[in-house]
């Protein structure tokens, strides 16, 4: 190739930086100086392929000719390799602006260079700089694809380790080493999560972008169709509009499995009663139990319920219920349900002689407060009031 005058243009020489491996050196030594993300990562981790790469780039360029597929796997690989290594994409362009800066002062700079025309000097940088253009596609798509990779993994490893809580089968030991993978905090405490929703992938994301619900302080993951999760108990997922979201109790790692069960206990009775919202297992008092003894639910229904039959039922028993939730207050009882107070007490007393029981007994009141949630459970979970701010 010549110049318009007909002479020879001069050529970059490969060997023009010197010996690639000791400037692969102090590069590496400016990295990890200059940029966070070099630091703690060992030297004979990043120079040999500092070197490989800085060598690729002075070949192509004293060629004068575009990487070919062999060397643009090579930059694939370089940008693969930061990724595993944990240097964010933004990190690696920019320790790569530094080497190519680098290699350009040192050649513009170098005796031979500065005594050529400054036209030669131009075109040579351009083809380096074409040729790092290049490498930077190359190397951004690898990382990009191994990151890709690593979310995968990291992803899969978070979703088993969140099963092996849920199931409590793992010994304590392994139960730490799999935390310790996905960046929870062995020393801390945790609260654990279940959330019941008509579109878990939503409600996984948006759970995932709170700090409490990502390592170190939590991790979050669809399980069986529910969102689960552990998180930290001071920032953790508050009321989620639509969601029934059981939350057990703050405890060490160890005893995730139970807090997991706890949450799943409360979630699961919340959907069943309809009442979406965030619940731990006080704000739902005895309602879990009443969910889970199915053997005294039906034998009180028999006792307090089956006597009423269909045609009164409609009318009674929601007024007992009122009753109850009214605090035993027949008028305040009336204004709920916009009925005259006579109306109140005659249906009460129905209720009475038909039952054979009191409602001025206490253990009546529960007994037949029991009976009332059942029969709800056994007419299938209530839908949530539309548009409810929960």
């Amino acid at each position: 190739m010549s110049d318009d005058d007909g002479s020879t243009r001069p050529r970059l020489r490969p060997s023009a930086l010197g010996d690639p491996v000791a400037f692969a050196e102090h590069i590496c030594a400016r990295l990890q100086a200059e940029i966070p993300a070099y630091r703690g990562i060992a030297s004979s981790s990043l120079v040999p392929s500092i070197a490989a790469a800085i060598e690729r780039l002075m070949t192509a360029t004293a060629d004068d000719r575009p990487l070919d597929d062999r060397e643009l796997a090579l930059f694939r690989g370089y940008g693969a390799l930061r990724a595993e290594l944990g240097v964010p994409l933004d990190s690696m362009m920019h320790g790569w602006q530094i080497a190519v800066r680098e290699a350009i002062e040192r050649i513009g700079t170098s005796d031979y260079w500065a005594a050529q025309r400054g036209s030669a000097l131009i075109s040579m940088l351009g083809a380096l700089l074409r040729v790092s253009d290049a490498a930077t596609v190359a190397f951004s798509s690898g990382h990009r694809e191994a990151e890709s990779q690593i979310t995968r993994r990291l992803d899969a490893r978070r979703d088993d380790t969140v099963r092996a809580l849920a199931e409590g089968a793992l010994p304590a030991a392994e139960l730490r080493k799999r935390a310790q993978y996905i960046g929870l905090r062995l020393d801390s405490s945790y609260t654990a999560f279940r959330a019941i929703t008509a579109k878990p992938g939503r409600t996984e994301w948006d759970l995932r972008q709170l700090p409490g619900c990502r390592p170190p302080r939590g991790v979050v993951a669809i399980l069986d169709g529910d969102v689960v999760g552990i998180c930290d108990p001071h920032e953790g997922p508050a009321t989620v509009p639509g969601v029934f979201l059981g939350v057990g109790p703050e405890c060490p790692l160890e005893q995730v499995p139970y807090s997991l069960h706890i949450a799943g206990r409360v979630a699961e009775t919340a959907r069943l009663f309809g009442r979406p919202g965030r619940h731990t297992l006080a704000d739902l008092g005895v309602l879990p139990a009443v969910v889970g003894d199915n053997e005294v639910g039906a034998t009180l229904v028999a006792r307090y319920i089956t006597p009423i039959d269909d045609a009164e039922a409609a009318a009674v028993l929601p007024t007992v219920d009122a009753y109850l939730e009214a605090g035993l207050n027949a008028s305040e009882t009336g204004q709920r349900l916009f009925l005259h107070h006579n109306t109140v007490r005659y249906r009460l007393s129905r209720f009475e002689e038909l039952t054979g029981v009191s409602l001025k007994d206490p253990h009546v009141v529960q007994q037949v407060w029991w009976a009332l949630r059942y029969r709800e459970l056994e007419s299938g979970p209530r839908e949530p009031d539309a548009g409810s701010a929960t």
